[in-house]
């Protein structure tokens, strides 16, 4: 039943069915152990700075990692945190206990080495955003690419997403978004993040072995960080 909620939620069939998957998730009762697989899941229950952008990641067992992967992303929460004590990180799909591919609707997720983290979000007027503003799930708040920059994927219909609309009254937080990024690639247990050309040379990171260009095969990552670990 949790997974058929889940996957339901993930392909918006109903808002009534998600519902239920916002409300508050209870404290686990099972703890972080291995699955057969060799995966454990994230904390679901606020015990560190990380939180599901929607409980159907948690519910539908969307959030098992390797050990190691656990840790690092935890290690990463904390020093966000630390650095702005208001910020909790965002994660979304993760992979599944079984450790199996595929993992729809993604390419690479399966095996526990992969994640996608949020960018951070503010108001118009500098206001921290606790999470991504625009969507349920915590995909699609892309982050418009400057005019002058050149399009990576021309007639690429997967890469070519709309841009929010420009009535919204959020943006991309640079700084908290800059400064996960630069976090993970510090982090020794991180062997590439995937981004958006554009936000890489905004982050300063153009030329950086672990910050990557997802490539035009795949949707875009100017609303998120595909995390890749050893």
């Amino acid at each position: 039943m949790r997974a058929a909620v889940a996957l339901a939620c993930l392909l918006f069939v109903t808002v009534d069915t998600c519902a239920s998957a916002s409300a508050p998730l209870p404290t686990p009762k099972r703890p972080p152990t291995p699955s057969p697989a060799g995966l454990v899941p994230l904390p679901c229950d606020g015990s560190e700075p990380l939180r599901p952008a929607h409980g159907f990641y948690c519910l539908g067992d969307r959030n098992y990692v390797t050990p190691q992967a656990r840790q690092a992303i935890i290690r990463t929460a904390r020093a966000v945190h630390k650095a702005y004590p208001d910020t909790v990180v965002t994660f979304m799909d993760a992979s599944w206990p079984s450790g199996k591919k595929p993992f729809p609707p993604h390419l690479s997720h399966g095996d526990g080495r992969q994640i996608d983290l949020a960018l951070f979000y503010e108001s118009k007027d500098g206001r921290r955003l606790p999470k991504p503003p625009g969507s349920i799930n915590g995909y699609e708040d892309f982050e418009p690419r400057p005019v002058a920059e050149p399009d990576p994927c021309p007639g690429k219909w997967k890469h070519r997403r709309p841009d929010p609309p420009k009535s919204r009254t959020w943006r991309l937080d640079e700084g908290r978004s800059e400064f996960l990024t630069r976090t993970l690639i510090k982090e020794g247990q991180v062997r590439r993040v995937l981004i958006e050309p554009h936000l890489e040379k905004r982050f300063g990171l153009w030329g950086n072995a672990k910050a990557r260009f997802q490539g035009c095969h795949a949707a875009r990552h100017d609303d998120h960080l595909h995390v890749d670990f050893r």
